[in-house]
Order: structure tokens, then sequence, then C-alpha cells
């Protein structure tokens, strides 16, 4: 079986899953990545769009520890298979798996939902400068041409940029090209299109867009050392913290910086804020990170 061509761009029509009996759901459509497989992020929203559709409604999502099992086929279907690991007073936890056909498994998740609870309270404010707006800056495709010259030595990363998402990168030039060696990279974030008012939709586009460029922060400072030599890039494992509900459709400002990099192995740990500096989420992924000859 092959799924129907997904348009690109409405990614709460990628996250839409079909019921197919008790704990049991399918997505329709898939979106594919540079390497002919599925994007990471589809995996990600729709695991959790599927914890969420076996959870109280009125229980707002509050984690996602996710692990990458093998590269999912993007046109062929994902069962989603939801089993219940606690329900309690406070908190909701969900088992997640991901089978396509014949069985293979392609990934394993928990997600957590908690009620609100009245609680001591800090945050780390917003590393975006005072002043700075995303909607100042160049969209990728007005950059340079040279800047994303050459980006396919790091795995998946090509010069197209998804339809599906809005996304600047401050002081391009410094960041991208890592002239300063640091492991760090932090951008500006945001569905292309609007999604509609279901904070469920939000909690998965947010899963779905917490894949995209987190693990460059693992990656920047390499590439110029690489001459002809290619790096493979694939995700291993992946967490999210949603701290308040987040509001997928306007701007989100994502700090990544990597602790490191090491035999074979890439860490980024990502701070995302909304527009008013306020704290909405902690992103950590681990990716695959080796020479590719």
């Amino acid at each position: 079986m092959k799924l129907a061509p997904w348009n690109g761009t409405d990614i709460a029509l990628l996250l839409q899953l079909q019921a197919q009996g008790p704990g049991c759901w399918r997505n329709a459509f898939g979106d594919p990545n540079k390497n002919g497989r599925a994007y990471g992020g589809q995996l990600l929203g729709q695991a959790l769009m599927a914890g969420l559709l076996e959870a109280p409604a009125d229980r707002p999502p509050s984690m996602m520890q996710f692990l990458f099992l093998q590269g999912a086929l993007h046109d062929e279907p994902i069962d989603f298979t939801v089993t219940p690991l606690q329900d309690g007073k406070r908190f909701t936890s969900r088992h997640v798996r991901g089978a396509q056909a014949g069985g293979r498994m392609v990934l394993d998740a928990q997600v957590t939902c908690a009620a609100e609870l009245a609680s001591p309270t800090h945050e780390q404010p917003c590393a975006a400068p005072p002043g700075e707006h995303a909607t100042d800056l160049p969209a990728m495709q007005d950059l340079p041409a040279d800047l994303l010259q050459g980006i396919e030595s790091l795995g998946g990363y090509s010069q197209d940029m998804k339809a599906s998402v809005d996304f600047r990168v401050p002081d391009a030039r410094r960041q991208i090209l890592a002239l300063d060696r640091q492991p760090r990279l932090r951008f500006w974030l945001r569905a292309a299109s609007p999604l509609p008012n279901d904070p469920r939709v939000h909690a998965a586009a947010f899963a779905y867009l917490s894949d995209w460029w987190t693990n460059f922060a693992s990656l920047a400072l390499h590439r110029a050392d690489l001459g002809a030599r290619r790096l493979y890039i694939a995700s291993l494992n992946h967490a999210i913290w949603l701290h308040r509900p987040p509001r997928v459709d306007e701007w989100l400002h994502f700090d990544c910086e990597s602790p490191g990099s090491m035999r074979g192995r890439g860490l980024s740990i990502g701070r995302v804020h909304d527009a008013q500096g306020r704290l909405v989420a902690s992103v950590t992924q681990e990716c695959l990170l080796a020479y590719a000859d």
C-alpha cells in the first residue's frame, strides 16, 4: 500500500491519523527527506499525535522521549500502536510504537501529559538580542548562494528548504559557516501556514518542527575540515519537554548548542522561546555523525 502524496505545506493535514482499532492509528501522508526516507519530524509529530489521541484531551502534553529505530519509508503507512503506561492524578503516560509493512519497527516513544500544578517558577532568558525580529531577517532562499554551497557534505542537509516551515537564521554568514568555531546555532522557526486552534495539533506540530536543523549545532564547525569527505548523519534519539503550550504558527526562537561530538555520535541541546521571550520548550537530539567514506 502506497500513501497519497502530501501537499508539502499543510502540517495539520500531515499529522492527521486514521483510527484502525482500539489503540491503533495509521498515517495518511508522508514527508520525504533528502535521503528518500521519511523526514524525522514526520515521525516525531505523528507519534506524539498518536499518544495524545489516547490521552485525556484536557491534560496537556509535557514530554516525549523518542527512539529512531530504522529509516521509515515515506510513501508507506506507519501503524502506531499506543498502550497505557500510567493514568494517575497528575500524569498520564502512553507508550507508542510505529511499524511498517512486515512488522518492521521504525520508532519507539513515550508520551507524557501532566496536570498543571501551582509551583515555584524560573526560566532561562531568550538568547535573541533585544530588537531582533524574525520578519526582519532574510529567508533562506534570499541568502547569498555561497553560504549553502557544499552543505550537502553534511549528510541530509541541502540548499532546498521545506515549504512547510518558515526558517530564519540571524547573522547567517557567521553561524552557517561557523566562522567563530562554536558548536551553536540559533534561529527563528514557525509553520509556514496557519494551524487550527487545537493544542494537540500545535504540540504535534512543534515535535515536527523540532527536528529541523537542531543537530546543525553538532555539525557546523566540522564543515571546514571535511575537504572532499562527506558525513553520514542520521537521528538516533530525540526528546522534547513542553514547558508551556506552544503556538507553532507564530515565531519560535531556537538556541541550540552541542556539548560534544565523538565516537560517531553528536548531541545537540536546544532552548525554545516564543517572540515574547517566554520559555516554551527544551529539545535534545543525538545523531549518528560519522565519515561516509
